[in-house]
């Protein structure tokens, strides 16, 4: 506290004189020329590249928001080209199940058609050989009469069955 009062007893401490003047001008000038030489070209540098960015915003904004169209129409043209291949595909796999089955229906009727030719070939081979067989039977049984009787035995008159 002892200062304070040493302060306070000196007379000249606080009593305006020509250098508040002094130091106000030079203070003002000097705001002054850095206001027009640092700070306004300085602010006018900060607002360009403001107006600037919103400027870069807008325009990432509306490239975003052209970027996300063409996302949207190529993932819808994407699936469309999905679902038509799966329909192609599918369409495909029809007609092949189709000529599958029409194959296998010609297979089968060519095979029916030649197991009924067989087995009809092969009833004509039976009465074919049937008829041979009697007709060998008849003739072996002459020889063997004939062998054991020893004499010709005539043939016997069928009777038509």
């Amino acid at each position: 506290m002892g200062m304070i009062h040493a302060l306070a007893l000196q007379e000249n401490i606080l009593k305006p004189d020509a250098t508040v003047v002094v130091v106000f001008l030079t203070t003002w000038m000097l705001v002054w020329v850095l206001d027009r030489l640092l700070f306004h070209p300085v602010n006018q540098i900060l607002d360009e590249r403001e107006r600037r960015t919103r400027g870069y915003r807008a325009e990432a904004k509306a490239m975003e928001a052209e970027s996300a169209r063409e996302r949207a129409r190529y993932e819808e043209a994407v699936k469309r080209a999905r679902a038509e291949g799966y329909q192609l595909v599918e369409a495909r796999r029809r007609e092949a199940l189709e000529r599958r089955e029409r194959l296998l229906r010609a297979v089968r009727e060519e095979a029916r058609a030649s197991v009924e030719r067989a087995r009809r070939e092969l009833a004509e081979q039976v009465q074919e050989t049937k008829g041979y067989l009697e007709r060998e039977v008849e003739g072996l049984a002459r020889e063997m009469v004939r062998q054991v009787l020893g004499r010709r035995v005539e043939e016997p008159t069928r009777i038509p069955s």
